[in-house]
């Protein structure tokens, strides 16, 4: 697994799911991509979609911080899954978040501080 860095806005907003006991929060995470061109940024024609997942209290934060639209920095473990039948497998990469907040470079954001346990 490799360890990326992300930013960008939220698609929608986060979901929970809950696999046997855990409750695994997910949400889309659209990337504006681009490149240096002759010094000038040049925005890629098609933004980059990633599909992010958060478990335990990074999670349940987000599902109660975060919204459509919102700026977001997101770190964490990229891996590929697989769904569907044999004939008709699918496959994408998933980013398992460590970490997740506001980009504050595009944002503003009051703390609220949770007690650790």
């Amino acid at each position: 697994m490799s360890t990326r860095t992300i930013t960008g806005n939220l698609a929608a907003d986060p979901e929970a799911v809950t696999a046997g006991t855990i409750e695994i929060v997910s949400f889309r995470v659209i990337e504006n991509t681009g490149d240096y061109r002759r010094g000038e940024w040049v925005a890629h024609d098609t933004p980059t979609t990633h599909r992010i997942q958060a478990r335990f209290e990074l999670g349940q934060n987000a599902l109660a911080s975060l919204n459509k639209g919102d700026a977001v920095i997101v770190i964490g473990s990229e891996h590929t899954e697989s769904w569907g039948e044999d004939t008709n497998r699918h496959y994408g990469r998933i980013i398992d978040a460590q970490h997740i907040g506001l980009d504050l470079a595009r944002a503003k954001a009051g703390p609220t501080i949770t007690p650790n346990n």
